[in-house]
């Protein structure tokens, strides 16, 4: 598979009143085409910040970042879902913002919500979903642009732990039907190893990259079924121990 972004030294500084604050420092990584990747790491490192640069909403201090011909969609902690509009009008709502809201494209967004089980529920409005289907509106929004890569920041983090579970296994096989590169923000030790082909250990702030690892799991299936593997425990702890958590 070929390198579809490539990070190198990236940094970001913040300037404020009382000097200069360094978030990221000296960041350099590649993802791959249809890899799905976690970045972990200590509380307020800078996770999100990477995101914030790949996604264009920052700009870095300093390196390089490499993503050609490829577009990024960014998928937001919570669901985001207007209450006034409909299911459809709120999946429809970036190609409207863009003005690409074509037969075609709204055909295709049409089709996404049958395909994953949400025929009948376009003319309903959020109030009448669970948590877990307004999530999956919230994914079919991002992926209605045909984003080449798609940004999970925290993505299932405001759901209780049952629905976490179903919700973190129904978007890793939509973005695996859909054949998406994936690079999610996670706290959860378990969501990572679960999830990912990859996960990104950072340090504290300013965060840099400690460690990635590559996670092989016997039987490898859907996240939920993952966790079940006999090498999950062991990638458990080593990521514990890298986190260096102090508590």
């Amino acid at each position: 598979m070929n390198n579809i972004l490539t990070l190198k030294h990236v940094s970001k500084v913040y300037h404020t009143k009382s000097g200069e604050i360094e978030a990221v420092k000296d960041i350099t990584f590649s993802i791959k085409e249809g890899e799905f990747v976690s970045i972990i790491g200590p509380s307020g490192c800078g996770k999100s910040t990477i995101l914030s640069i790949l996604s264009g909403l920052e700009k870095e201090s300093d390196g390089f970042i490499s993503c050609e011909n490829c577009s990024i969609g960014y998928m937001l902690q919570t669901d985001a879902l207007f209450p006034w509009l409909t299911i459809l009008d709120n999946a429809l709502l970036g190609l409207k913002i863009k003005k690409q809201d074509t037969i075609e494209n709204v055909n295709y967004v049409k089709d996404l919500l049958k395909t994953y089980g949400l025929q009948g529920f376009e003319k309903k409005y959020p109030s009448e979903l669970s948590g877990g289907m307004k999530q999956r509106v919230a994914l079919i929004r991002t992926l209605a642009l045909k984003p080449d890569i798609l940004l999970l920041d925290e993505p299932f983090s405001a759901l209780d732990y049952q629905s976490r579970l179903a919700v973190s296994d129904d978007v890793f096989q939509i973005l695996k039907h859909e054949k998406k590169t994936a690079i999610m923000v996670t706290h959860d030790l378990s969501e990572a190893i679960s999830m990912s082909d990859r996960v990104i250990v950072l340090s504290k702030r300013p965060c840099s990259v400690k460690r990635i690892y590559d996670i092989t799991l016997s039987n490898a299936s859907n996240p939920i079924e993952n966790r079940k593997a006999k090498e999950f425990a062991s990638y458990y702890d080593l990521l514990w121990k890298d986190l260096d958590v102090n508590v």
